[in-house]
């Protein structure tokens, strides 16, 4: 199961390689080396906004009881 899932992940690279005009390896850098690690670095950015503004707003609510 694990290698069906891996080759199948293979032939999606490969099928994009084709589209794109990039080599697989160009396109599986791309998305596991800048995108991946991009993401993660900006969710993390939200979701601390996100706490922030949460604890800003049950700080306020709590002051005034």
């Amino acid at each position: 199961m694990i290698n069906d899932f891996f080759n199948w992940c293979v032939l999606v690279l490969e099928i994009m390689a084709e589209l794109t005009g990039m080599s697989y390896e160009l396109i599986n850098i791309l998305i596991f080396v800048i995108f991946q690690p991009l993401l993660i670095i900006v969710f993390f950015y939200l979701w601390r906004r996100e706490t922030r503004k949460y604890k800003g707003i049950s700080d306020f609510y709590d002051f005034h009881k």
